[in-house]
């Protein structure tokens, strides 16, 4: 899921990444769908556009964060349950 959206995000990063750092992405198959202050007017722009289907948010950072779920690393909860 999201293969086409992350494959594009990968491809122009360094694009998107001089324009818009600090700034959240909405990237739906092979488009930049527009910049955004914060997740939440992304989100709301995607369902807006596409309705609850996938599409990507992604924030434009130099350093990709790395976020741990404990649950998940401590086996307590699994990612294909």
């Amino acid at each position: 899921m999201l293969e086409e959206e992350t494959k594009y995000y990968n491809q122009h990063r360094e694009e998107i990444l001089s324009k818009f750092e600090w700034k959240y992405v909405l990237i739906k198959r092979s488009e930049l769908i527009g910049t955004f202050n914060d997740a939440q007017e992304a989100y709301v722009e995607g369902l807006r556009r596409f309705g609850n289907v996938p599409f990507l948010i992604k924030q434009v950072l130099r350093e990709e964060r790395v976020q741990l779920i404990p649950a998940l690393s401590l086996g307590i909860i699994l990612a294909n349950s």
